[in-house]
């Protein structure tokens, strides 16, 4: 059936709420309680995928997923105001910053103070014969110099773990010392330890963005389509693991955002 302004009005409404919630969802009750005034800003850009040609695509749901689980984590702690990405967004297309001109530290200084940021968080990973290898640069927007790089090495059916490995040795660079306490609460909150329902999930979630865009330019035809494939992405993701709750979350979302007028 013809989608008319209402229907689309409600897509783009609900994809909204969809893109927002899926930044804010997995935020719980934080470790510490420093005062949102004194919290350090944090920016965490997408991975970069180093993986070769043969398998790049398969795992570039995580160029994402990897940036929003350390997202989860780091707020967490709390003691950092995670920098939205929709507030990124805003910024790229005002000041035009090309892709290859954030490698340049004096780039990333100019971004880090343009969207508030104290650190800014740059990595890359790589995928190969069941190894994962993941580093991440670690900027300082005061000091303008990149602090260290957090490197860590394993199995990619461990991709939880490591991840969990990297917030560890980032906060350290950042002189944030995580108590056994507190990494071990840390450690407890896995979204999944499936590496196919991760990946699922999270090519859903950079599928629900694409449709957003879309939506916006009025091609609710094509975002219709986009909307769909989404769901089937995150049906895959639960149906692999049905204890993966924040798949669940966003299929049930996703399940609104799809009017019984199309």
């Amino acid at each position: 059936m013809f989608l008319g302004k209402k229907a689309l009005s409600m897509i783009l409404v609900l994809l909204f709420s969809f893109v927002f919630s899926c930044s804010s969802q997995d935020k719980a009750k934080t470790l510490r309680n420093t005062p949102r005034e004194l919290r350090k800003g944090l920016l965490i850009l997408n991975f970069y995928n180093s993986t070769p040609k043969s398998r790049a695509s398969e795992f570039e749901p995580w160029e994402y997923g990897l940036a929003s689980m350390l997202m989860t984590d780091m707020e967490s702690i709390g003691v950092f105001n995670i920098i939205s990405k929709e507030a990124l967004k805003d910024v790229i297309a005002e000041q035009e910053f090309q892709q290859t001109g954030m490698i340049d530290p004096k780039t990333l200084v100019k971004l880090g103070n343009l969207v508030g940021a104290q650190y800014i968080l740059k990595g890359s990973f790589m995928e190969m014969n069941g190894m994962l290898r993941i580093e991440t640069q670690v900027f300082s927007v005061e000091k303008g110099v990149q602090l260290q790089t957090a490197v860590v090495n394993g199995k990619t059916d461990t991709f939880f773990t490591l991840e969990k490995e990297l917030v560890d040795k980032i906060t350290q660079i950042v002189d944030v010392v995580l108590t056994e306490s507190e990494k071990n609460v840390i450690l407890a909150k896995i979204e999944t330890k499936s590496v196919e329902a991760s990946l699922k999930n999270y090519k859903g979630e950079l599928t629900v963005e694409e449709a957003k865009k879309l939506a916006q330019e009025g091609k609710k035809e094509e975002a219709k389509k986009l909307i769909e494939q989404a769901k089937k992405d995150f049906k895959e993701a639960v149906a692999i693991d049905p204890n993966y709750e924040k798949a669940k979350k966003n299929l049930s979302k996703i399940s609104m955002a799809i009017p019984v007028t199309l």
